[in-house]
């Protein structure tokens, strides 16, 4: 833009230019930010070539900043320099400065220019604000391609090879399902569907059936061969493993040759090459970052103007190759993340692009949760409104609201006597979910939560194959994380060792003192969960303290008889409170004792993270409910027996339609109340911790941008590293949190959904509203992750398996021991003339003399009964043997036994007979990923033929020529390449000169040439692929 124009916008008629501004002004600027400012030094007939920021270190330059943290950033500065990488730092008021060579070019001044300090009338203002304690430094490093490859081949990334025309997986059901649902489909001009390519792991000596697609993967550009998230884990690896001794090292004989001689690339490759089979200790971003020698990390994020919608911006500028990247977030943000697209799919492999696999994989299982849930919402709202018009015509809900509701009941914890009839709201509560409809309801979910885990698996292999990853569950490289060791690792950690596998020297923690600091660690952990009981033991004994307290005083009588209800409700209120607060407790205890026990690579140290806190959690979260469900209904005893007191009180018990409205109630408030705050707490507090890093934590680099924006001369003041830097940052446990909530909630729906059927409701109505706020969260308020390939969930999958299990046994339990099913069916089949449930309630009560109570509990009761009712089976007062169990006890015992039994076997018969359908399932998709390393492996052994094998291509190549004379002086030997690779299929092996030392070589060409022979005859014979050549 003019300085015309920029002098407007910075004076009193700026507001009138800036509006006149087009949306495509305002993204090329945006676009602009992301690169470099350097100039090309190539010979590129662009003047200027684009460098895109991959990564950007962040440092204080002030008092803080000592003399040996200079020195070690300027050694790993320039050890970055010397393998590739191209610097530019420049700090928040605006100074930039190059580390390129060529900054002599006028181009290298275009940012200084628009970024002069003016101030607000036109007139030249000081080029520095005021001095401040500290100026934030920004190291933009942008990776060259072909650093790129070779950091591919290092990492043993895999890159496309060939174009995948096999026919793709066939789509779950729930994918037919949403693609007849019109509302639901994304836009496919703006998420172009994925165009799927063969994956090879990259060589640099078979880089010739690599380099036809590097210019035609994603575009006209080889900028765009690898995918941004691609781009941060190739830098981030790299930083990961860069060394930053401050002492020069004796240089090898190789050095001072490669030295001698100038070879700038061989001395390139052989300090990469340094990095990555070096054992210093000394080295890694990460250290850097806990010495605070840098203040932070991050990759950038594409630009995202909230204000511009996709739909403005025309579409040849957004499907323009150089543009490609720059309108991934918006779009995202746009159509994806927003509220409005709730019932829109997700476009995942764009997702997979600009995040990595393992945000893509989380959103992939979210959704897949939410599609799982529809089957047990749907049923539990049968069961649910079944409840509703079957409740009029229940006889023992009935009886206790009507006809027996004058019965006198016995004193419970609250030490009075009261009637029936105040159990008629709980034995409302307890019909809606206990009725006929709930065994079989029971039934089907314990089997549908038994097969959701082995369904997942189904939909797993058809991302594995698609996004190529399902070579990591066999331990396969493919681009993951190394086994790194972790910076407090290498810190921390003095004994060393030889590597039994790989020969080198790494260091190591001895068993001895490992297992002393799990087991001190874990000891730490059971303490956390008795004091978690001792909270639970607390509300039982407050609900049983204002069950006394209200009857004992005077108090209305409303509130008297409604005294039960107020305790469970607010019984329930208080939990969720300790719940939550000993939540934020114990987040951040797990984290230091799992710092503390000093794991060796990142998976280590999440997965143990992962065990500490699910186990607390689940005490947490469950110890409440495990005693309403199977601890407190055995509490019943005789009103005058003293076997079960806490203090002067006596325990509780259930009520006379049992413990499973009460359990109902503790379900209810737990799941909906934590996921409502969860949710106000997970968007409330980021915005809330973004606005205070600005104000507080980097309020000086704050008022720097401020101060910035306010003087400069160019109309656009924003840069996107000053943006990312004030937003919050992603660590390890960002996801981490996000998977325990969910795998909370599903045991919820899981393990209690006898008490509560509506619980898959909740869950999958808060799971609609969650993968929004999740996605909106980590598109604009938090950094831009590192990419990660992943193949799966990692040991959240055990953890779902084993509430799985651990949810037949609890629901048998239910169904058998806390709710009426089988004491209703007992008395039908046995004691019913009419097998009907008339008089049942009459069943369920014995009598107890009124004259052995204490006077207290007669004060506030007035009644000329000379028996008192409670609920249990025991023989009467008048009974030889009174306040005994009687028979009907124990049949109802062997009842509830052999039920428990039987449902536990039918579901376990269910559930095998899933697990074996579920592979057949799977069949074709494991198939295709079977075929997909065949035909991968059958490229790569012919290139590997070629390159052991140099007379076959000169024989070949000479063949072609003379065949097509065109070829003769063909441009970059790309057609005879071209040609070559067509000939693979049609050379006969058995003609391929080999020598005798390389035939005779064990394990080598002998057994390539067999191999290759027989699957190059299946590919003749069935004619499967054309080997990527038309």
């Amino acid at each position: 833009m003019s300085n015309k124009s920029g002098d407007s916008s910075a004076s009193g008629g700026g507001c009138r230019t800036l509006l006149r501004l087009r949306p495509v002004d305002w993204l090329e600027e945006a676009d602009r930010q992301l690169y470099l400012t350097t100039p090309s030094t190539g010979n590129n007939n662009d003047s200027r070539q684009r460098r895109r920021i991959d990564f950007v270190l962040v440092y204080s330059l002030g008092v803080r900043d000592s003399a040996v943290n200079k020195q070690r950033r300027q050694a790993f500065q320039h050890k970055l320099e010397s393998v590739g990488f191209i610097i530019e730092e420049q700090d928040i008021v605006g100074a930039l400065e190059s580390r390129h060579n060529d900054d002599n070019d006028d181009d290298a001044n275009d940012e200084l220019t628009s970024t002069r300090l003016f101030s607000r009338r036109g007139r030249k203002a000081k080029q520095q604000p005021p001095q401040q304690q500290s100026v934030k430094r920004f190291v933009r490093l942008h990776a060259p391609f072909e650093l790129l490859l070779e950091l591919a081949e290092k990492t043993r990334m895999k890159l496309p090879i060939e174009e995948n025309r096999t026919p793709s997986v066939p789509k779950m059901p729930f994918d037919y399902l949403m693609s007849w649902l019109p509302f639901t489909k994304i836009d496919c001009t703006l998420f172009p569907p994925e165009q799927h390519y063969f994956l090879a792991e990259y060589s640099k000596t078979l880089r010739y059936r690599f380099e036809p697609l590097f210019d035609t993967v994603r575009g006209n550009s080889r900028d765009l061969y690898f995918t941004p998230a691609q781009r941060s884990r190739l830098v981030y690896d790299c930083l990961l493993r860069t060394p930053f001794e401050t002492t020069m090292e004796s240089e090898t004989e190789e050095q001072q040759v490669l030295q001698g001689t100038g070879d700038v690339k061989e001395r390139r490759v052989l300090e990469l090459e340094k990095i990555f089979t070096g054992s210093s200790t000394s080295s890694g971003i990460e250290l850097l970052l806990r010495d605070q020698v840098y203040d932070d990390c991050y990759p950038l994020h594409a630009p995202l103007l909230k204000r511009i919608e996709p739909h403005m911006i025309p579409s040849w500028i957004m499907m323009k190759g150089e543009h490609r990247n720059t309108f991934d977030r918006m779009k995202l943000w746009w159509y994806w993340s927003r509220i409005s697209n709730v019932f829109k799919d997700q476009p995942v492999s764009h997702i997979k692009d600009y995040f990595g696999e393992h945000v893509a994989l989380y959103f992939c299982w979210l959704r897949w949760y939410i599609q799982m849930l529809l089957l047990p919402c749907v049923l539990g709202l049968s069961v649910f409104f079944y409840g509703l018009w079957a409740m009029k015509h229940d006889v023992p809900t009935n009886d206790i609201c009507n006809k027996l509701s004058t019965t006198t009941m016995c004193p419970r914890s609250h030490r009075q006597l009261w009637q029936l009839g105040e159990d008629c709201l709980y034995a409302k509560m307890a019909f809606l979910f206990d009725n006929k409809a709930t065994v079989a309801y029971a039934a089907i979910v314990t089997v549908w939560s038994a097969l959701f885990l082995p369904a997942w698996d189904v939909a797993e292999y058809q991302y594995q194959y698609e996004w190529d990853t399902f070579d990591l569950m066999d331990g396969g490289g493919g681009g993951t994380d190394l086994d790194e060791p972790r910076p407090d690792f290498k810190r921390k950690v003095r004994t060393t060792r030889i590597n039994p596998i790989t020969g080198v020297t790494e260091q190591y923690m001895p068993t001895r003192e490992r297992c002393a600091k799990i087991a001190s660690s874990f000891s730490v952990v059971a303490m956390m969960i008795f004091l978690v009981l001792s909270f639970v033991f607390g509300v039982v004994l407050y609900r049983v303290t204002i069950k006394a307290t209200i009857s004992s005083t005077r108090t209305p009588e409303l509130v008297r008889r409604y005294s039960p209800h107020v305790a469970s409700i607010t019984g329930a209120f208080i939990n969720l409170v300790v719940i939550i607060a000993l939540s934020s407790l114990y987040e951040r205890l797990a984290i230091w004792l799992t710092d503390y026990e000093i794991h060796r690579t990142e998976k280590d140290y999440e997965n143990a993270l992962t065990l500490k806190m699910f186990l607390f959690q689940f005490v947490n979260f469950y110890a409440s409910i495990f005693y309403i469900a199977f601890i407190k209904p055995w509490f019943a005893n005789p009103p005058g027996a003293e076997s079960y007191k806490i203090g002067k009180y006596k325990t509780e018990e259930c009520e006379a339609s049992g413990c499973l409205a009460e359990l109902s109630i503790q379900l209810l408030v737990i799941l909906v109340g934590k996921q409502v705050i969860n949710n106000l707490f997970e968007v409330g507090m980021v915005k809330f911790w973004t606005y205070f890093r600005r104000v507080l934590v980097h309020r000086n680099a704050f008022k720097q941008m401020r101060y910035r924006r306010h003087h400069t001369l160019h109309w656009y003041s924003k840069r996107p590293q000053e943006e990312d830097f004030m937003l919050e940052r992603w660590t390890t446990t960002t996801l981490f949190y996000e998977y325990l909530e969910l795998i909370i909630q599903y045991g919820f729906v899981t393990m209690f959904l006898v008490a509560f059927p509506l619980a898959p409701l909740c869950a999958f109505l808060n799971n609609i509203v969650e993968i929004r706020i999740d996605a909106h969260k980590f598109v604009s308020d938090v950094r831009r992750p590192v990419a990660k390939k992943v193949a799966d969930i990692g040991i959240w999958r055990l953890i779902i398996a084993a509430i799985s299990k651990l949810a037949i046994l609890t629901n048998g339990l239910l169904i058998a021991l806390t709710s009426d099913f089988v004491p209703r069916l007992v008395y039908q089949y046995s004691r019913s003339q009419n097998r009907t449930l008339v008089n049942y309630v009459n069943f369920t009560l014995s009598a107890y003399e009124i004259n052995r109570l204490s006077s207290t509990s007669l004060t506030k009761f007035n009644t000329t009964d000379i028996y008192c009712f409670y609920k249990d089976h025991r023989t009467p007062p008048w009974d030889s043997r009174p306040y005994q169990t009687n028979h009907d006890y124990y049949v109802i015992m062997v009842a509830r036994l052999a039920f428990l039994i039987l449902f536990e076997h039918v579901v376990f018969i269910c559930l095998k007979m899933g697990e074996v359908l579920m592979p057949l399932l799977s069949k074709n998709v494991k198939q295709q990923i079977a075929r997909k390393n065949f035909m991968v492996q059958t490229m790569h052994w012919g290139a590997h033929l070629y390159e052991k094998n140099p007379e076959l291509i000169e024989r070949d190549m000479q063949r072609i020529v003379d065949v097509n004379p065109q070829h003769r002086h063909s441009n970059g030997g790309y057609e005879l390449i071209y040609d070559l690779k067509r000939t693979i299929r049609h050379q006969h092996l058995s003609n391929t000169k080999i020598s005798q030392d390389e035939y005779r070589r064990p394990g080598s060409l002998k057994e390539m040439k067999a191999d290759l022979t027989r699957a190059l005859q299946t590919i003749l014979s069935e004619d499967i692929i054309d080997l990527g050549i038309r």
